[in-house]
């Protein structure tokens, strides 16, 4: 898309209540009765197993099968956090065709609200957490949600819980809603979780309100208490 049709788009998901434009920043989110229309469709399509979301691929598009579903994905890169926020869009809007729904889709999902991760930690995708893991003979990865009352109550206690972990152990954090495929492939189905590496592999993910306490004897118990 070229920058005018970007900027056109934009003014009408301002309009339609889908992003909120800050003019004493400039800055844009989306908004937070967006937010809640995407979370449903989040809910549902980040943990589809492939085949369930090239079938649901399909039949938004109107492909005739899901092995079509499936290069179309490929060819385009199209992500779940992509489709689920074009079916909240095409929930949301009247009046715009396919094309302009596609469209303003990937700008939502470029826009985003606000992170959930903690800023005192460095922010993990799924393009990256893989790499993390590998490179640190120790990794903890916490996962965070949006509109989750544990994980504030978590982030309440950050300062305790980066203490209590060893001081060997990279820790980073990502949105558990961004990111399907950590979540899918350390079983993570809940947030907050903390995911618990060692040589790049899984030790153990630990999912509910963490304290300091119970997470740092979790971890001496994973690492051996060094």
């Amino acid at each position: 898309m070229d920058e005018s049709t970007v900027d056109a788009h934009i003014d009408r998901l301002v309009a339609e209540g889908v992003l909120d434009h800050d003019e004493s920043t400039d800055g844009i989110t989306t908004t937070e009765d967006f937010e809640h229309r995407r979370h449903v469709y989040l809910d549902t399509y980040l943990d589809l197993s492939e085949a369930e979301f090239h079938e649901s691929v399909a039949d938004a598009f109107d492909l005739p099968s899901a092995e079509a579903a499936a290069d179309r994905v490929d060819d385009l890169g199209i992500s779940r956090e992509e489709f689920a926020t074009y079916l909240a869009l095409s929930a949301h809007l009247d009046g715009y065709g396919v094309a302009e729904r596609t469209e303003m889709a990937g700008i939502v999902v470029e826009v985003g609200p606000e992170s959930p991760v903690p800023e005192a930690l460095d922010e993990l995708d799924d393009d990256t957490w893989r790499e993390f893991v590998a490179e640190h003979d120790r990794a903890v990865v916490t996962v965070w949600k949006r509109r989750c009352e544990p994980c504030e109550a978590t982030k309440s206690e950050l300062d305790g819980i980066l203490a209590a972990l060893p001081d060997d152990a990279a820790v980073a954090g990502l949105d558990g809603e961004a990111c399907p495929e950590f979540c899918r492939e350390n079983e993570v189905n809940a947030a907050p979780a903390v995911a618990f590496f060692a040589d790049g592999e899984l030790l153990d993910a630990v999912t509910g309100r963490q304290r300091p306490g119970p997470l740092g004897e979790r971890a001496a118990a994973l690492y051996g208490g060094d």
